[in-house]
């Protein structure tokens, strides 16, 4: 299922169960380009299934590799220096900067020029910490102002080793100059301050390149030659970047037990749960695998600690655990966490919003970020992810953390199809049957019940633009029917053969209204139809067939949208969210409706409200609102305000 625009949290939803997370991204974008220029064909188990990995995946077969995806779920790449070219279009990295940053370095070394894009987001990000190295490798690379911003365009061919000390840790930097350092002539060495991710380094020695790896203080100096790659069969461990979300949500909800299995045990990748043990939450490892681990976290009370960079390097968990600190009695201190703001979004700046808006404080200081927790559930919020695929998960977990009755709203949730598109089906999972009676985070649902001249697409249009969800007009659809039935000669009263239109016909609505690729956005609102719809709509056929459409539509917006009708809350979504009955004087309805006279009107009332299909009426936990004389914004803003 598509994850939510909006999501719905309820707080203090203990998390109980086991979980497994997707491939781990970092080694999952190495996976797909070492098997680019391994000479043979690759074999990949468990390759993330997140929008980022497959940017990288796309990428290669644009130069050249043939990929296959398998039954069984595996990747199969068939590779080569020999078979790669220069692609046909720019390449499209998304929102993916590890695409972005790894691909440089890999197309730095052949004699030809690449265009590489992103997205909104990513075109704000800079490069000029891949593009100085590769310069200075002999490499061309270009982008927009001193900082390198893509698009980018590298021009690759005849390189040299260098020895570089990136200015700060990185291990996709390093990654790219290693990358680069398979096509150049001599040594290619980096040296690290502080050890980060290893994965570049084990994966090329396990294709045969030749590397050397040494320590260097507290960090270490690879070294790379010229190298032909072998091809490998590789399992991709769980993520624990993404484990670390179902960690911090065991531990700061009573009653939680949450276990992980099969996470990556690697080194510089597990220090989050150093971090939790720390603030005194119940987490512990055991081994399950080779390579992997099975995370373990229940509640306890936490209390604030002090977290270095070096602890989790990649920074990447500094967003769940600020929620956790959140949680935590005192003062927690992220150091030297500046990075962050170069992220997605400015992701240190976020991460303080998050935290302030859930009821704790934050402080930022340079590159210190200090949390001063409230030692106990937060209070609910509402948040904007802004298109951050970490920062929507963690505000996910401090929904959860937020006290009894509290309830939370994330939008811009759906930025989790970027690592982890099954996120809210495993949070789902641990929390029902172990949430006393709340409910489980869900997509928000708004459904706008009321007859005819009530204000219902007008109110819901406006609604859906506030809340930034899709909107679906269901009497539009019966409308369609309707149109298509008068189209095509068959009366409107014939119940099985309009039965069988609304069976077979390809309806879209959306700005356009389209039946079996007929555009009837115009002819839907003529009095024609206006006098067929009530009759189609009060067949239980139709309505049978067209409720599973509606229904369907809402599976395929992650579960949630504004949806308008006359049996939207009682009959099609009784569980939505919120449930809202517009009505209207009679005299005002006609008036809105140019086109039907008040008696008309009333006999549209009178023939949807007798119906036996889905009679129109209020259910029982709708919000009742009467629109008459009311201004569409005040109607608005109530209608939020019951959010």
């Amino acid at each position: 299922m598509t994850a939510p625009r909006t999501l719905v949290v309820d707080g203090t939803v203990p998390c109980v169960g086991t979980v497994r997370t997707p491939g781990e991204k970092s080694i999952s974008h190495r996976a797909v380009l070492l098997a680019a220029l391994a000479d043979g064909t690759s074999v990949v188990h468990g390759l993330s299934d997140g929008a980022d990995v497959a940017a990288s995946l796309a990428a290669v077969e644009a130069m050249g590799v043939a990929v296959e995806h398998r039954q069984d779920g595996a990747v199969v790449l068939h590779g080569g220096r020999a078979q790669l070219h220069r692609p046909a279009a720019a390449i499209d990295c998304g929102n993916s900067g590890t695409s972005m940053r790894l691909l440089t370095g890999l197309v730095a070394g052949f004699d030809w020029t690449t265009e590489l894009v992103g997205d909104e987001s990513l075109s704000q990000r800079p490069m000029d910490r891949v593009a100085v190295p590769l310069i200075a490798m002999g490499a061309t690379v270009e982008g927009r102002g001193a900082r390198v911003l893509p698009p980018l365009r590298v021009h690759g061919g005849a390189l040299r080793g260098i020895e570089w000390t990136p200015p700060v840790a990185s291990a996709q930097v390093k990654s790219a100059v290693l990358l680069a350092g398979l096509s150049a002539e001599g040594s290619t060495v980096v040296r690290e301050d502080v050890t980060t991710r290893t994965h570049t380094e084990e994966m090329l020695a396990e294709a045969g390149a030749d590397i050397t790896v040494e320590p260097w203080g507290e960090g270490r100096v690879v070294t790379v030659r010229a190298s032909k790659l072998a091809p490998v069969e590789r399992t991709v461990p769980g993520d624990p970047s993404a484990a670390a979300f179902f960690a911090v949500a065991g531990s700061v909800v009573a009653g939680s037990a949450v276990a992980v299995e099969g996470v990556y045990d690697g080194p510089a990748r597990l220090g989050f749960v150093t971090v939790l043990q720390r603030m005194g939450a119940a987490v512990s490892l055991a081994p399950d695998g080779p390579g992997t681990t099975t995370i373990r976290a229940a509640a306890g009370r936490l209390r604030a600690t002090q977290v270095p960079a070096s602890e989790i390097p990649s920074l990447d968990e500094v967003p769940v655990l600020a929620v956790a600190a959140a949680v935590a009695e005192g003062t927690t201190v992220f150091a030297d966490v500046g990075e962050l703001r170069v992220k997605e979004v400015d992701r240190l700046a976020a991460v303080a919003d998050l935290v302030a808006a859930f009821g704790a404080t934050a402080r930022l200081e340079g590159d210190t970020l200090a949390v001063t927790g409230v030692g106990g559930p937060l209070r609910g919020a509402r948040v904007d992810s802004g298109g951050d695929h970490r920062m929507a998960m963690a505000a996910a977990v401090a929904g959860l953390a937020a006290g009894e009755g509290e309830r939370s709203f994330v939008s811009g949730f759906g930025a989790v199809e970027t690592s982890y598109p099954g996120f809210l089906d495993d949070l789902v999972r641990l929390t029902v049957g172990a949430s006393l009676g709340r409910r489980a985070p869900r997509a928000l649902l708004v459904a706008i019940d009321g007859p005819a001249g009530a204000g219902k697409s007008t109110v819901s249009k406006a609604v859906a633009t506030r809340l930034g969800l899709d909107r679906l007009d269901t009497g539009a659809m019966y409308r369609a029917v309707a149109a298509l039935a008068l189209h095509r000669g068959t009366a409107p009263d014939d119940a099985a053969a309009v039965a069988a239109l609304a069976a077979d016909a390809e309806i879209e609505v959306g700005e356009r209204v389209t039946i079996d690729g007929l555009d009837v956005t115009a002819r839907i609102r003529s009095p024609e139809v206006g006098n067929a719809v009530s009759v189609v709509a009060a067949n239980p056929e139709v309505r049978r067939h067209l409720v599973e459409r509606q229904r369907a539509w809402a599976r395929g917006h992650g579960g949630g949208g504004v949806v308008e009708g006359r049996d939207i809350g009682s009959v099609v979504f009784p569980e939505a969210e919120l449930k809202v009955y517009l009505t209207a004087s009679p005299e005002e309805r006609a008036r809105r409706r140019r086109d039907e006279a008040p008696e008309r009107v009333a006999r549209r009332d009178r023939i949807d409200s007798t119906r036996d299909a889905s009679p129109l009426r209020q259910a029982d936990d709708a919000r009742h609102l009467d629109t008459t004389g009311r201004t569409v914004q005040d109607v608005v803003e109530e209608v939020l305000s019951w959010l």
